[in-house]
């Protein structure tokens, strides 16, 4: 395989960076995208009786199969290759039909990219004052609004540390549960079995999560108990 074949797979693997990410939050083809994404979750959000939950986030959550929580339906309106920014221009175009039970948010692998991050002194502290503004506009729109850490980041796969400032996960995601602290809503490591060697083996890429059945009720039973306490753990 030649070296500009294997960068072109390299680019694949990396696609919710790549293909979307290089282009999110910018430019009048993404904003109408974002701004249809919106109305159709909106659209599916209208025809629930009852209560549901909303998903929000990037590709790390709209790969996530969660049909339910805490008992109710659960839409997931998570766009791939979305920022903070970008989240809160989509949450401000969805519109409830009545507050949800929980909103549910993972989000910051796209701000930890190089473009982001290379040569922008000031990216964590833009990034803190986007996630306070975020969970400022989610808090009073749901009777829970839960948040994640940001997803593990295997730096030893080909490609994550060139595409992505693998070293500031961990500075991003406290900033995370600082804000959503600051902001009353509660913050759980839902993905924290899948951030030992074993658990990463699973991701197909290094960035994105490796999620099967079992993994993936373990993440949905870790939400379900910050965002509904009082109901029975999901079984593993």
């Amino acid at each position: 395989m030649g070296v500009a074949a294997a960068a072109v797979l390299v680019a694949v693997g990396l696609g919710g960076y790549l293909l979307v990410g290089h282009r999110s939050d910018g430019g009048q083809g993404v904003a109408a995208f974002r701004e249809a994404r919106a109305f159709a979750v909106s659209g599916v959000l209208k025809q629930i009786v009852g209560p549901y939950s909303l998903l929000l986030g990037d590709s790390q959550m709209e790969r996530l199969y969660l049909p339910t929580l805490c008992g109710h339906p659960a839409v997931n309106g998570a766009i791939a290759g979305t920022r903070t920014s970008g989240l809160r221009a989509v949450a401000g175009w969805i519109t409830l039909p009545r507050p949800p039970d929980a909103i549910v948010v993972t989000i910051g692998t796209n701000d930890l990219t190089e473009r982001q991050r290379a040569g922008h002194p000031g990216a964590a502290e833009q990034f803190r004052a986007e996630v306070r503004a975020l969970f400022a506009e989610l808090v009073p729109r749901a009777q829970a609004v839960v948040a994640t850490p940001i997803p593990p980041l295997d730096a030893g796969r080909p490609g994550v540390t060139h595409f992505y400032d693998v070293a500031a996960a961990g500075t991003y995601s406290g900033i995370i549960e600082e804000e959503c602290r600051r902001a009353g809503c509660r913050f759980v490591d839902a993905f924290a079995d899948l951030r030992d060697p074993a658990g990463m083996r699973l991701s197909p890429d290094g960035v994105h999560l490796g999620l099967d059945a079992r993994s993936r009720d373990r993440v949905a039973g870790r939400i379900e108990a910050a965002a509904c306490p009082g109901l029975a753990a999901r079984a593993p």
